[in-house]
């Protein structure tokens, strides 16, 4: 199948028509309006998918307010929290949830059959890799000649910058999508995301839970009772989302512990007003120059989630609800561009979960609605007071649980041959480990050097090394100079962007050490600065260079040379293109999804929202029904 964002050719090559045709703008504000309905099965995925929303948005907003212990004010934080990030994720909120319920309204009226709204949301790993990897190290860079509250003011720009170039990034690869991925092996797009599970949704979250372990320890079990082993509370035929227990289960167990806080709660509801969405643009070009320092992880973050919105979309797709392709990526990255203008560093992007909700039998009213209470809860400062209710150690398990649910995913996806490569390719564990300052030991600088650009580490190193256990020699040295034009500009390995340190050591590097001799009032002292003279930028980047010319030696001995141990490389079809034709899977074949669509209509009809019954026809009463057309397009 050609992979096009248009609609996919039929046996004769041609495009098949469409039983019914969209109107104009107006009849499809009509069509909207009369398309949005809360079914059966939308009432249980609204639930589902709002508190995997709110997990993940308190958790980031809990890591930022923790920036309190190294000094930032707390008027600060909230005044940017609340009064822009907040309100920023709102705003987001409600136009992509919007404009998927349009897409799945608009795909219903065209091909007279029902679509389930996409998900959407917080990409959560991005939105965890910019407080830790970027607003943190922002912060503590400047705080020492700014001060605390322009130090974190400073870090907030530079994360709503980086996460504008993240959404321009995701928007240009959903043009050059299938050329990226026909040539990055799918171990480097999943791993980074992979390291940034078991970091910052794993152990940087879960860490607060086992400070507190009766509550924590409850939550993190109830975790895995609920998402693993199946075991939801409720009543008759009633169960809760895994999530919402959890939740319920660490509020009660908070307050009658005494983690929660009366007195908080009544700090959070003097934030209860109306804030409303805020323009931010000059905050976001106000330090833009500094993001080049921060490339290392924003590239891969864009990439990455490309990545994901593409699995995203074929799970779709296997469900039965072919989506545009192109059109919903560009959608996620100018979702993404539009929250740093509007106070928000957390982009937004797809969720993985559509099948499930199709078949719960929830069509597009979950979707809108997620939005729209989001925008009230932001725009009103309700957020505020929910956050003072539900407590640190709650929230982190269900952020632990997404870690998990990313490494299964990378682990279920690559070949167990990669595995070796999936272990050294999570350096991001290096940021975790990083908050712990051990002086006076070389293997520090070890630490560093993969610390900076940790993302990009991991995606150049597994790149790297999946071709070398493949024996693909050639790709592994293009990889190798790849790395090494990184670290020639300085985009990884070393803490800032340019040439200024490319012959010496970092200042990270070097300490004064003071040296006395004598005793009593013949003892002189002096002060000298020593320095760790063996990471140097122009080191790494050489060091890259050699393995590339290694592996080109290796690849012309295997290509002319008679050595019998150099084995042949290792050929993998099915891995290597898994990402290729996703474009092409994921292009609406009219003629297939037809053809299973009376069984789907079954399906949906015993639960009781089949959206072409007698009364969700009249959603759109130009919609002719005749007991043949599923045939007659099928043909």
């Amino acid at each position: 199948m050609e992979a096009s964002n248009e609609l996919s050719t039929g046996n004769n090559g041609a495009a098949p028509t469409p039983p019914f045709k969209n109107g104009g703008f107006v009849q499809q504000l009509i069509d909207f309006k009369n398309g949005y309905k809360m079914r059966g099965g939308d009432w249980g995925s609204l639930t589902q998918i709002f508190f995997d929303n709110l997990s993940t948005l308190l958790g980031a907003l809990f890591a930022i307010q923790d920036m309190r212990n190294f000094g930032a004010p707390m008027d600060s934080i909230n005044s940017i929290i609340w009064g822009k990030i907040v309100p920023g994720v709102g705003l987001t909120m409600i136009l992509g949830n919007a404009y998927y319920s349009w897409q799945a309204i608009r795909l219903t009226k065209t091909w007279g059959r029902p679509y389930t709204a996409q998900p959407y949301g917080l990409n959560t790993p991005a939105a965890f890799a910019f407080v830790f990897n970027i607003m943190y190290p922002v912060y503590f860079a400047n705080v020492g000649d700014k001060g605390p509250a322009e130090a974190f003011s400073m870090a907030y720009k530079v994360a709503l910058a980086a996460n504008f170039i993240t959404g321009l990034i995701s928007t240009i690869l959903a043009i050059f999508g299938p050329f990226i991925l026909k040539v990055v092996p799918p171990a480097a797009l999943l791993v980074p995301i992979a390291g940034i599970g078991v970091a910052f949704l794993g152990l940087e979250q879960v860490t607060n839970s086992l400070a507190a372990p009766l509550v924590g320890y409850n939550c993190i079990m109830w975790v895995f009772l609920g998402w693993y082993a199946g075991v939801r509370l409720g009543f008759g035929s009633f169960r809760m989302p895994e999530a919402l227990q959890v939740i319920l289960v660490g509020v009660a167990l908070g307050w009658a512990t005494g983690i929660n806080e009366g007195q908080a709660v009544q700090d959070a509801a003097g934030l209860v007003k109306w804030y409303g969405p805020t323009w931010t643009a000059g905050d976001l070009f106000a330090d833009f120059g500094m993001v080049k320092d921060y490339m290392g992880i924003v590239i891969p973050i864009g990439i990455s989630a490309t990545a994901t919105s593409l699995m995203c979309l074929v799970s779709a797709k296997q469900a039965g609800d072919p989506y545009p392709v192109r059109e919903s990526m560009i959608v996620d990255g100018i979702g993404t561009m539009i929250a740093s203008f509007f106070g928000s560093p957390f982009g937004t992007t797809l969720y993985i979960g559509h099948p499930a909700h199709k078949k719960s039998g929830a069509l597009t009213g979950y979707s809108l609605t997620n939005g729209i209470i989001y925008l009230l809860l932001s725009w009103f400062g309700i957020l505020a007071l929910m956050q003072s209710i539900v407590n640190q150690a709650t929230i982190g398990p269900i952020v632990l649980f997404v870690g998990l649910a990313v490494n299964e995913e990378a682990l279920n996806f690559i070949p167990s041959r990669h595995y070796a490569a999936y272990v050294v390719g999570s350096p991001i564990q290096d940021e975790f480990g990083g908050n712990i300052n051990v002086t006076g030991l070389n293997s520090w600088f070890g630490v560093l050097a993969w610390k900076r650009g940790a993302l990009l580490v991991s995606f150049v190193w597994v790149a790297m090394l999946v071709k070398v256990i493949d024996r693909h020699w050639s790709m592994a040295a293009v990889w190798s100079l790849i790395g090494a034009a990184f670290a020639l500009f300085g985009i990884i390995h070393v803490p800032e962007a340019g040439f200024d340190t490319f012959t010496q050591p970092t200042w990270e590097q070097c300490s004064t050490v003071t040296s006395c001799t004598g005793e009593g009032e013949l003892e002189v002292c002096t002060n000298s600065v020593e320095c760790w003279d063996h990471g140097e930028q122009w080191m790494f980047t050489v060091g890259y260079v050699m393995f590339a010319a290694t592996f080109m030696v290796i690849h012309f001995a295997q290509k002319y040379g008679n050595d019998p141990t150099l084995l042949p490389p290792i050929v993998d079809e099915e891995n290597d293109q898994a990402f290729a034709d996703w474009f092409a899977d994921a292009a609406i074949d009219t003629s297939k999804q037809l053809e299973n669509q009376p069984e789907k209509q079954e399906t949906e009809v015993s639960m009781g929202t089949d959206p072409l019954d007698s009364k969700s026809t009249e959603d759109f009463p130009d919609m002719e029904q005749e007991e043949d057309m599923e045939e007659e397009v099928s043909a």
